[in-house]
């Protein structure tokens, strides 16, 4: 019996657990992680990406080097799994920073170690030179954009001194950007949808594009005509698009595409599409009432109703029964009192034909007219009650 409760524990708290350790969670590393490098030596990093089994089609980060150590020589993204860049791969030396943000398309990327971006550093100076996150997300492709990312990992390289004198370069101008630049216009992506909505409900999108341009988004309900909107990407290349009618029933297909100051226009951006159903509520003022809850209410009123019919067919065909009884003792009365005033009447006749003088007959008549009258007033008074009966 102990031995069955312990294994019941157990069994409990691993279900417990269960949603827990089930949950996808991503990971920004850099690889390698640690080595040691002479002052001169130029050394690259790769920014991976580990999804966690989860797929996903965009991400982006700032990372933090130590400037005082290192030095950024180039960026290099040819060999990156992310094909479209929501602004290009940029550094800083003088603030000892590189800022990320790209994306791909559906299906996404799903794996251990992906490759986005590969830094190629200089050791400047002798000592410990830390390179860190600043801050990173990983965007899974799941049609609301969620952020899975769970861990930021940096890395720590050690700058040793050269072993021949160091010839410093003419001073020159430092870079801000790579040299690399895409001759064409990346396609947005769109990384949050509402998969289903209920009619008259606000139709919202939201997706990567370039920072500051404008976004244009193409939405067609059904086979009906295509109708064009436009929005503005932010500062970090974000963008949100709210269409303008209230929504019907139907499906509703949308796309975007980055417009360029000069007017050049990337590719459309994979289709996302949304369901829009009827309504399961109604909304009474500021009270909202499922459909289902009103059939039940009126299913229970007409039950009521029912209820109501059969009670009030009960009560009538009581008082029928009752009313009818009340005639059939009328009846049976009337027909007693006629018979008994039959016999009466006959009783009356021999009276008095059984008198043999004119005194006698007389006495016996008004004893008969007094006899014959109490009894017609007690036939009376009983016909009276059956009939009150009745009423």
């Amino acid at each position: 019996m102990k031995l069955l409760k312990e294994h019941f524990i157990i069994f409990t708290f691993f279900f417990l657990l269960l949603p827990f350790t089930a949950k996808a969670q991503g990971t920004l590393f850099l690889s390698p992680s640690t080595g040691s490098y002479k002052v001169g030596e130029l050394f690259s990093v790769l920014v991976n990406i580990n999804t966690g089994g989860e797929s996903i089609n965009a991400s982006m980060g700032q990372i933090n080097f130590d400037n005082s150590r290192l030095q950024v020589v180039s960026l290099g993204f040819s060999q990156s799994i992310f094909d479209l860049w929501t602004s290009t791969p940029v550094f800083s030396n003088p603030a000892g920073t590189i800022n990320f943000s790209g994306g791909i398309p559906s299906p996404g990327f799903t794996g251990a170690s992906g490759s986005i971006l590969r830094m190629t550093f200089k050791g400047i100076a002798s000592g410990q030179a830390p390179v860190n996150f600043l801050s990173g997300s990983i965007l899974a492709n799941d049609g609301v954009g969620t952020n899975i990312v769970d861990n930021l990992k940096g890395a720590l390289f050690t700058i040793t001194p050269s072993d021949s004198p160091i010839i410093e370069p003419t001073p020159k101008k430092e870079p801000t950007e790579v040299v690399e630049v895409q001759k064409t216009i990346s396609t947005p992506i769109i990384t949050k949808w509402p998969r289903q909505l209920n009619e008259g409900d606000t139709l919202t999108i939201e997706g990567l594009g370039y920072p500051l341009t404008k976004i244009s988004v193409i939405i067609q309900k059904d086979s009906d005509e295509l109708i064009s909107g436009f929005t503005f990407a932010g500062f970090d290349g974000k963008f949100r698009f709210t269409y303008a009618d209230k929504v019907n029933t139907g499906y509703y297909n949308a796309w975007a595409r980055n417009v360029a100051e000069d007017g050049n226009q990337s590719g459309l951006s994979d289709p996302v599409t949304v369901e829009v159903i009827a309504p399961t509520f109604i909304r009474i003022g500021g009270m909202v009432i499922n459909y289902d809850t009103i059939i039940i209410l009126l299913l229970l009123f007409l039950l009521l109703i029912i209820l109501l019919l059969l009670l009030l067919w009960f009560f009538y065909r009581k008082r029928k029964k009752k009313q009818t009884d009340e005639i059939s003792e009328a009846e049976h009365v009337l027909h007693e009192s006629f018979e008994t005033l039959k016999e009466g009447l006959s009783k009356y006749v021999a009276y008095l034909v059984n008198a043999k003088i004119p005194s006698e007959i007389k006495r016996r008549e008004q004893k008969t007219k007094e006899e014959l009258k109490d009894e017609l007033e007690n036939i009376e008074t009983k016909i009276n009650k059956e009939i009150t009966d009745i009423r």
